[in-house]
């Protein structure tokens, strides 16, 4: 399956065009988690105390080895997209093949225009701010 998507840098006027190649089931698991993602309620997770391992984690909770799962993952959804998400979009992000090509930016515009207008319409909005 192929699936083609464009992307632009309005400041630099820079534009590109993407192909991504894979079987048709790695699209599917990457959309169906992240549709799965949105759907987890955000429900908070208990404040129960749990200790740190790695040396990286007790520098960045600021020296303590002692945390919540609240306070270190936050909530139901938080833990979804950690332990479910990010290694579901991994796992496919491997396996598409991806091959972009730079195009001139006024090009991708005129291209692209009709069918995306409203975001266009953005761009041009906020590089007149």
């Amino acid at each position: 399956m192929k699936s083609w998507s464009y992307g632009i840098n309005s400041i630099y006027k820079k534009a590109s065009i993407y192909l991504e190649e894979a079987s048709w089931w790695m699209f599917a698991v990457g959309r169906i988690v992240e549709f799965l993602c949105d759907l987890i309620p955000p429900i908070s997770l208990p404040k129960i105390k749990m200790r740190l391992k790695d040396r990286e984690d007790i520098e960045f909770n600021g020296g303590s080895e002692w945390t919540t799962l609240r306070d270190w993952y936050g909530d139901l959804r938080q833990i979804f997209h950690c332990f479910v998400h990010m290694p579901a979009f991994d796992f496919c992000q491997k396996r598409i093949k991806l091959k972009s090509m730079e195009i001139d930016y006024n090009s991708a515009k005129k291209m692209f225009y009709k069918e995306d207008k409203e975001f266009w319409d953005k761009e041009i909005e906020i590089l007149d701010l």
